[in-house]
Formats: structure tokens, sequence, C-alpha cells
């Protein structure tokens, strides 16, 4: 527990750095329906990876990358796109294609053994007839235990289909098996199931290339005992279809029972009728049945004629009677019990008796004739609620098998709740008939779905489609289609967005960047004034305030279904660590609660107005005030300062493309900036980053380019000159000649409105990294891929902003004079020659820095050095003249109050002037160790001197704001014109001895030991022991 609290303690106190990568722009293209996936894998300037995954394309898709004037186009290959797949067409690009396969009748039946298989191709578009002469051919294997039979079909058409029928042996229907039974009715669950096993055969498929004359070989035939199941039959893997039951009956033994009422039921076939065919119905009596007499009244609809009645055993006497309507006929029976017959067994069901229908001819496809059927009991009362049966009897023309509803695609991707836009997939509906024939009866059908909350269905029944108003996902989503007496659901895969939205900001606190103005209204112009440096920079002034920090958007989800009907189980797309990008779905949706806070601009990128907390919503595209998700943000008063701004140059892109580790379905593109400019006159654009002091980052392609000036200056011509075209955003880079290093500085200032005075105020500033190397672009991919030349591009200066100095860039030195403020970040660092070294190249760079010439800087640092040097050698031979000229005088007699001049003191040196803040003490003034105590001459080299009265003695220095020290405006204006101005200057400072009344003892003027020296004028002593005497004075008087 310590351990976890004291790595919890370590993360809390050392955020992790924030996320930068190139700002490198990616689309994909060629693409119906594909998406960029979250990946938290950026986080270097130079490089920037996407992943992405495609769910429909018809062409190979291409990833398109572009930063500033370069841009590279890379189209996916097809083994990328397309992992192996049994179904590959050479030439033909099958990502999305999938082949279903539908058993037509899962019951075979030795009278009639053919078994069908309709094969066709989901996925593919049905209006690209390029590809039909390349669909491939269907081999059906059909396996009864070690035995196995098949055939082969041709895809072909639109809807890329075909008709696979397989006979089967009569040696695959065993004759050991029990006679067939019945089985329960569709309506009724009374009656008993079959009452023996039956035999399967287990149904498989292949896929193969067609012959030369574009013909499947017919591949039929017996495989004996020596084939198994196990052995390779082809080049292609045998995939699995279902399945079927074999009978050894025929089908119309195949009986269904209709209960009739407690006592009766009925027995008739369950296969459908054809015009003129005769269909028995029997009439059996319950076990236990104690009925002796009852009348059956039976009412058919005109086309279905009674033929004949009989009795189907001598215990019952039957009599009918037809009364013939224009649309009815009704059969009036009566049946009675003989009571002298020999009674059988009662323990089993009672067969009464059998009646004969016959089916008259129709015109139409097929019709459903219904049959009432009435008892009446004699000499008892029905019940009340005794309602009539009614019987369906369906006829048709054509002996159609079954009716297969097909999809253009079996999953839909449900973005409707995000854009308002249906989706939408074609549906077609065919019959199969039992003589092998495949019509389209999409024109006939009815439909419904089962659930409108996941999926809907025209009108006409020609698509199945989502409208954004749906709730929910499920992987068998359910549409009924029905066509005449025969029904088939249509199952899909529907994938929901997962709700809420992630909505993701860069940064939620957006806050005042120090030093940087910009103008409240656009091109508004401001006037120079001496306005106050050190006023809260966040208020107005002069139509300017300070730019607020910008974040990116980004909204993020996942794509989820539910696994079958009465169940919660949740399945995530892609898997569940994986997040789809919808920002450009919803693009349009997202608004701000309150505009006046914050507002989008370019849609994604998140602009402060003024103080305050609101939401960022996506507001739903549907409904009105639904909200699919949010994320709060505040745009404060706090105020953050760029710590760094980090630039590197841009010569060229990479682009590469790969599967992802993770997912088989998803790849990744990485962009790679090169940094090597290898032709005379190559340009190289900028890549900038702006590094705040909360821990977050921003491009500066954020902002506004109106709110700022970029100024780009080279530091050495020799190797690169700096070009700025009008039309262009930024500087860019030219090569002029070999070499690397640090060679271009970059300044982003504010913009001209918002200056306050007429030097221009540096928001911040960089060193920036070139290398040029003339020749074949041999190192390019190594230089993409090195580490170690990334890292030596990633050197910068870290900028230190003062707000009271109009926005400058420096670097404060306690050596550095107050009167001469120097830019420190031009000068070489030893941060920059030690993140030099640690390149893989340490040997090329150290020889190149060896051997490169001096700039301008260094040699004016040097010649301001010598004239350093030349100064003290000058001040040290003054000192020895003084002593040797002004060694024999003697001080003024000691009653003087006053002394009849001044004393002037000459400072120079390297540290700060006099300072009046800094004060000697009593107790400094009488230590032990005071050098004045041995005092032999009127020149001493200590840093302590000190005043006469015979009261009290004070020091004051009066200072220019400058940092120096002087009296009078004279001096100041003879200062300002001195052609020595920019040099060391020698001050002089003149302090007055003050009359005693109501001014106590102050301070004696002090400097550091090692940057002052002081200078004593004549005072009139003629021997050293009077001026000890003195000193002595002075300190009983302190």
């Amino acid at each position: 527990i310590s351990d976890a609290l004291l790595s919890s303690s370590a993360t809390t106190a050392s955020p992790s750095p924030p996320n930068v990568y190139l700002p490198a722009n990616f689309k994909l293209s060629n693409a119906q329906l594909a998406f960029f996936l979250r990946d938290p894998s950026n986080g270097h300037p130079l490089q920037r990876s996407e992943s992405f995954v495609v769910f429909q394309t018809k062409d190979l898709p291409a990833i398109n990358i572009s930063f500033g004037p370069f841009a590279r186009d890379q189209a996916l290959s097809k083994e990328l796109l397309q992992p192996a797949s049994p179904l590959d067409i050479p030439g033909q690009l099958t990502v999305n294609w999938k082949v279903r396969a539908f058993i037509v009748q899962a019951r075979v039946f030795s009278s009639n053994p053919t078994v069908q298989v309709f094969f066709y191709i989901a996925g593919r578009d049905w209006d690209d007839f390029k590809a039909q002469d390349k669909l491939p051919c269907v081999r059906l294997h059909a396996f009864r235990d070690v035995r196995e039979i098949k055939t082969s079909c041709r895809m072909k058409g639109n809807l890329a289909q075909c008709l696979a029928q397989l006979d089967l042996p009569p040696s695959w229907f065993n004759t050991n098996m029990a006679p067939l039974g019945r089985r329960k009715g569709a309506s009724d669950s009374l009656l008993d199931g079959l009452t023996s096993e039956t035999l399967q055969a287990e149904l498989y498929y292949t896929l193969h290339e067609p012959n030369q004359g574009g013909e499947c070989s017919e591949g039929s035939g017996h495989r004996g005992g020596g084939g198994s199941r196990g052995e390779p039959l082809s080049q292609h893997p045998l995939l699995r279809i279902g399945s079927i039951s074999l009978y050894q009956a025929s089908q119309e033994q195949l009986l269904v029972d209709k209960q009739l009422d407690k006592n009766m039921f009925l027995r008739l076939p369950e296969k459908p009728l054809k015009p003129g065919e005769t269909l028995r119905i029997f009439l059996y009596l319950m076990p236990n049945s104690t009925v002796e007499q009852f009348t059956l009244k039976v009412k058919a609809k005109k086309g279905v004629n009674l033929l004949q009645t009989k009795s189907k055993s001598a215990q019952w006497k039957v009599d009918w009677e037809v009364q013939s309507g224009a649309k009815h006929s009704i059969t009036t029976i009566d049946v009675n019990k003989n009571k002298a017959a020999k009674q059988g067994d009662i323990l089993g069901n009672v067969e009464v008796m059998q009646l004969d229908f016959e089916m008259e001819n129709f015109t139409s496809l097929s019709v459903t004739r219904r049959i009432n059927w009435n008892i009446d009991y004699k000499g008892q009362n029905p019940p009340p609620d005794s309602e009539k049966v009614v019987t369906e009897l369906t006829v048709v023309q054509k002996d159609i098998q079954a009716i297969i509803p097909l999809a253009m695609d079996t999953e839909i991707i449900n973005t409707a709740i995000l854009t308002g836009r249906t989706v939408a997939i074609p549906v077609k509906m065919v019959s199969i008939e039992m003589n092998g024939a495949v019509n389209d009866v999409s024109a006939f059908v009815q439909c419904k779905s089962s659930n409108e909350d996941i999926v809907k269905v025209s009108m006409n029944c020609d698509y199945v489609f989502v409208n954004g108003k749906e709730t929910r996902g499920s992987m068998n989503a359910r549409v009924i289609f029905s066509y005449e007496h025969l029904s088939a659901p249509l199952e899909l895969t529907v994938w929901v967005p997962k709700l809420p939205l992630q909505v993701q900001l860069s940064d939620s606190n957006l806050s005042f960047i120090k030093g940087w103005r910009v103008p409240i209204l656009p091109d508004r112009s401001t006037r120079d004034s001496d306005a106050d440096e050190e006023e809260d920079e966040r208020r107005v002034s002069r139509g300017c305030t300070l730019q607020y920090q910008r974040a990116l958007v980004r909204v993020l989800t996942q794509f989820h279904t539910t696994s079958t009907e009465g169940t919660d189980q949740v399945i995530t797309m892609l898997g569940p660590d994986w997040q789809v990008d919808v920002t450009d779905l919803v693009q349009d949706s997202l608004k701000v609660a309150d505009p006046r806070i914050a507002e989008l601009v370019d849609r994604t990128v998140l602009v402060g107005l003024e103080l305050g907390s609101t939401l960022l919503k996506v507001e739903s595209p549907l409904a009105v005030d639904a909200v699919l998700g949010e994320s709060p943000f505040t745009v404060t008063d706090d105020k953050v300062s760029i710590t760094e701004l980090r630039v590197h140059a841009i010569a060229g892109l990479t682009l590469s493309l790969q599967p992802s580790p993770g997912n088989s379905h998803t790849m990744v593109a990485k962009a790679t900036g090169l940094q090597t400019l290898t032709n005379p006159k190559q340009e190289a654009s900028l890549s900038i980053w702006m590094y705040f002091s909360d821990n977050t980052a921003a491009p500066l392609t954020y902002f506004d380019p109106k709110d700022y000036n970029l100024n780009a200056s080279t530091l050495d011509d020799k190797l690169v000159s700096v070009s700025q075209e009008p039309q262009q955003r930024w500087p860019v880079v030219v090569a002029e000649g070999e070499g690397s290093g640090e060679a271009v500085r970059v300044e982003m200032t504010i913009c001209e409105a918002c200056q306050k005075t007429k030097r221009k105020s540096v928001i911040a500033s960089a060193a920036v990294f070139v290398k040029v190397r003339f020749g074949p672009e041999e190192d390019s991919e190594e230089e993409a891929n090195t580490e170690g030349e990334i890292e030596l591009a990633s050197v910068t200066r870290r900028p230190i902003i003062d707000s009271n100095v109009g926005g400058r860039i420096y670097e404060t030195s306690n050596e550095q004079p107050a009167s001469v403020p120097i830019d420190y970040t031009n000068f070489p660092t030893s941060s920059n020659q030690e993140s030099t070294t640690v390149s893989e190249e340490d040997d090329d760079n150290d020889l190149m820095h060896s051997s490169r010439n001096m700039t301008d800087l260094e040699i004016g640092m040097y010649a301001l050095l010598g004239v350093f040097c030349l100064a003290i050698l000058v001040f040290l031979i003054n000192c020895i003249v003084f002593v040797l000229k002004y060694r024999h005088k003697r001080i003024p007699p000691e009653g003087q109050a006053n002394m009849d001049h001044s004393h002037h003191w000459v400072f120079l040196g390297n540290g700060q002037p006099l300072r009046a803040q800094c004060d000697l003490s009593p107790q400094q003034v009488e230590s032990p160790s005071n050098p004045l105590e041995g005092v032999q001459t009127c020149c001493h080299g200590d840093h302590h001197s000190s005043g006469s009265s015979q009261t009290s003695v004070q020091s004051q220095v009066h200072g220019r704001g400058d940092g120096s020290s002087g009296g009078s405006t004279k001096e100041n204006g003879e200062e300002a014109s001195s052609p020595t101005s920019k040099r060391k200057r020698v001050k002089f400072t003149t302090f007055t001895t003050l009359p005693t009344e109501d001014l106590p003892y102050n301070s004696i003027p002090i400097a550091d030991e090692e940057d002052i020296q002081w200078v004593c004028q004549d005072m009139g002593f003629q021997d050293p022991e009077e001026l000890h005497d003195y000193m002595r004075r002075i300190k009983e008087i302190a």
C-alpha cells in the first residue's frame, strides 16, 4: 500500500508532458465508410501516427497527408486492406464480400432426395458489373459419416448468386429407422413430436476459380470409405454451411394434427396442394372419449368441393348432406356409434371417418382456401364459448420450396444517430422451386420489422434502413418477409454509437497568455502612449486585450451492439480498447452552451471570449434539446506564460502504412517530417509548438495569423536564408550551403495594432536547427527513423517573459550591468551543447562546431571583453598615480563641521551600481576586521568608505530608473549623447554632506568587494596618523 501511495504521489508531483506531434493533416479518400481511431501513440514533434479502419469501399482507398506546401498520397495495397480470404479474385477488391449460404429445405425425403443450397455474395455493390465475369465457382460438399458427394455451380448475375443441387444416393437413407410419426402443428402444442431420431448429413462448401472456358468442374461423384472429412479436397478450406435431416418416408406422409375440441382432432397433410389434387382429411376421436353421436358441419369456400365421406370403422355410421351456395357450400355430417358392432381398443386414438376434398383450378399463383368446422352434440348443449375451428389450405400453381431475402450487406453502422442522414441497404427476394428455378419476387412480398427501435423497412420492402431514431443495436435484428404462404426472416447486425459521446478537449481551462495582446475588434487601430507598464495586462486598454489559450475538439465513441434477443451482453466493434473518431460526422452539431463565453473556429478549435464556465455540447440533429455528449470547460482569468517555443524546419514528408499490431482490421499511417535540405534553394517550412506554464501545449496553427507577427532571421547566411512571400503564412528557410546548426532565429511578436511602444513586443523566440547536405536523398529513410537525429532537432530555448518590459524575452544575470540589458537567448548555452552531443552523430557534430567560423555576435563579445581589460589597466595606472601624487597631503582641522568640497566616488565593474537599499549597519562598521583600522594612505583597495561629521553622517544615493546612478539632469543628457554610451560606462556619483537636523544616521554605501573600488580625493591630511584619529572619531560618533 505504501508503495502504491508513493507511486501515486510521484505521479501527481510530476505530470506527464503534453502530447505533441507533427501538425500534419490526414485524410482518407476513395472509401465509402472509414474512420480514424483514437491513437495515444503520438508524442513526437516530428512524427504523427493515425490508426484507421475501412468498412466499405469499392476501390483501393488512399491516405493523404499534408503539411504546408508538402503533401504525400499513398494507396493502400490489396494485401494490407484485405487479409487472406477464400473469396480472393485476382485484380478485384473483395474487402467487403461475404459468401452467404442458405439451405432451401432442411428435411430431405427419400422420395425426393435433392439437396438445394442457395449461395450469394453479400457486401458487393449490385450496380458493379465489372466483376461479373470474374466471379468464382462454389463447390458443395455433403458428408454422411465417411461418405461424401459434391457438386458445383457458378456465381453470376448482378446478385452474384447460384443454386447448387445435389442428389443424395438411396444408401444414405437407412431402412432401420422407425417410421415417421407426427410432428407438432404450427398452432398447437398438444401433439407429440417425432418419435424417432433422424439421420444427419453435414454440408460444406469451397470456392475455386472457373476453368479457361468459364465453367465450373462438376465435382460430382461419390467418395467411399477411403475418404474422410479431414482430407484436403481443394486448395481452399472447407467452410461449414449446416446440417440436414434425412427421412426415408415421403413428404406426403408428413401429417399435421388440428384439434377441434377436447374430444376430436383432424389429421391432414402439411404440404401445399396443387389444383385438381385430392385432399384427404381424417377425423379422430381422443382416447377414453364417451361421445357416441354428434353432427359435424363443414363450411367450405367456393373452390373446395367435398367429394365423399366414409367411415373408417364399423363402429360408426356416417350420413352426410351438401347444401351449395353462391360463395360457400355447407355439408352436414351425422355420425352415430353402432352399438351392435364389436368394440375395439379404446386405449388409443379412434379413427372415425375420412373426408375427401377436391381443389378446383384458379388463375393466380397461389390461393388460400379455408374450411370451417363446427361440432354439435345431440342432446347436449354446446359450451357457450365454443368457436368454429378454421383450417387453412394453401393451393399453389408452382412447387415453391422456399423464399430467401437477400440484402446487399449484412451489417448496418447506424451513423444516422450522429448525422441525421438515413442509412439504407437494398433488399431483394427470390423464390426457389423444386425444379431449381430461381425467380425474383421482390415486387410481390410483404414485410415487417420485428423491432423498429433497431431497424426499419420501407413500405415497398425494397430496402431496410435506420434513420437515427433507433435506440439500440442487435446482432440478429430481424425483418420478416412473406410471399403467398411462405415467410422468411432477414437477419442483420446493427451497430449503434455508444452514448453519451466522449467530447475531448486538448485543454479544458483556457487562460490568458502573458504578453500576447490582440485587438478586441478586428482591424481596430490604436495609438502609442506611455501607459503604465505595471497595470494588469488582462484589463482592456486601447482596444486590445490578452490572448486566450485555444483547444482542439475531438469527439470519440464506440460502436456496439447486443448479442441476441433477451440478453444484455454488449459486443464492441473492433474490441473494447478502440475508440472511433466521429468529429467529422458531428462537427455541424457542436455547439457552445453559452456563446458569450467561447466560440468554435474552423468547427473544431475552441476559442475563449469572456470569463466563465459553460459546456461544449453535441446536439442531436433529429431531436430538439437532445444532447448526444458534452464536456465542461472554463475560461479563467489566470495567466500563463509561454515557457518554450519549439520550432522545427520541415523539408519534406515521408508516409508509411502498416497493419496495426493489435487488430487485424485496423491500419496505421505514420507521417514523418524530414529535416535535411538536399538541394540548393530548397525550402523548408516551420512547425511551431508553444509550451505553456500550465503543462499544456498547442501548435501555432490554432491561432489566427492576424493576431501575431512571425519573423525569422538567419544567423548564418552562408548556410541558409529566410524568405517570406506575401501569400505565405509563415517564413520559409532556403538552403544556401552545406552545414548544420541553429542557423535561424524565429521571433513571434504581437500584431501592429497592439504595440504599446515603437519597439516590437516579442512574445516568444527560439532558434531553429537546420541541416543542409546536398546530394541524393540517401539518408532520408534513415533520418525519418533515427531517434537521435530527431532529438537533435528538438533543441530550443526556454524564453522568460517579463510583462514589465513590454513582453521582451531575455534572461537576467547578476553580472550584467543594469544600464546595458543583454538578450542572452542569442548566446550559445551549455544545454545546447549537451543536447547536441547526445545525438547519434557526436563525432560529426563536434567536428562541425570546432571548424565553423565565429558569428558577428561572438566577435562583438570578444571586442567588448578587450575593452573591459583595457579599462581595468587604465584604472590601475590612475590609482598608482593618485597614490604617489597625493600621498603627503594633510587633512583639514578636526573642528571643521562641513567639507569644503564633495567626495567623488568612481564606480567601475560588472556588478550592480550603488543601491540605496543596500544598507551598512553600525555593527558592520564596527567590525574588528574593518580594514580602515590600518589605513596608511588615502587610496585603499577595500570597498568600505566613510564621510565625516561631528554629530551624524548620512550618505544617500540618487539613482535613475535604468539602474545607473547620477545626480543631475546635465549628467543624464551627457550620458545619453555620449558616443561611448553603448560601451562599459564609468559612473560618477556625488555624495553631499547633509545637515544633521532631523536626519538620523542612515547608511554608508557599499558594493561588492569583487566589483567596486573606491579612490579617495584630497582630504587635506598631512600625516597618516591624523587620518587614523579622524576615522576613530567617526566610529565613536556612530
